[in-house]
Order: structure tokens, then C-alpha cells, then sequence
């Protein structure tokens, strides 16, 4: 017969949840999807941007 299995050597389902939650394959992938779609919208984001500044310095929070 072959060596007894520890109970160290089996995965257990709270390890099973950590790898997922901490493998970063999904933060890299959301943040790639993030990027593509502020590479698309760049005009629309640096207008909200300048009006959001300009609105802020005319307001006299400044």
C-alpha cells in the first residue's frame, strides 16, 4: 500500500476559496477590460474631466 495521505495534503474548500479569491487573473483581466474601454471613451472622459475641474475651480472651492 502507498503512504498514508495527510491532512495537510488534501485541498480543503476554504483553501479552494482563497486561491480563487487571491489569484490575480481576474483583478488583471477587469482592470485590461477597464482600460479598453477608457482607450475607447478617451474624448468623453477628458470633457467630463475638464467640466468637472472647471465646474470645481468656478465654484469657489478653489
Amino acid at each position: 500500500m502507498g503512504e498514508p495521505v495527510r491532512p495537510a495534503d488534501r485541498p480543503s474548500g476554504a483553501r479552494a476559496v482563497r486561491v480563487l479569491l487571491t489569484d490575480p487573473v481576474l483583478p488583471v483581466a477587469a482592470l485590461g477590460i477597464a482600460v479598453i474601454a477608457a482607450v475607447l471613451h478617451a474624448p468623453v472622459l477628458t470633457w467630463a474631466i475638464t467640466g468637472g475641474l472647471a465646474g470645481y475651480s468656478l465654484s469657489g472651492s478653489v
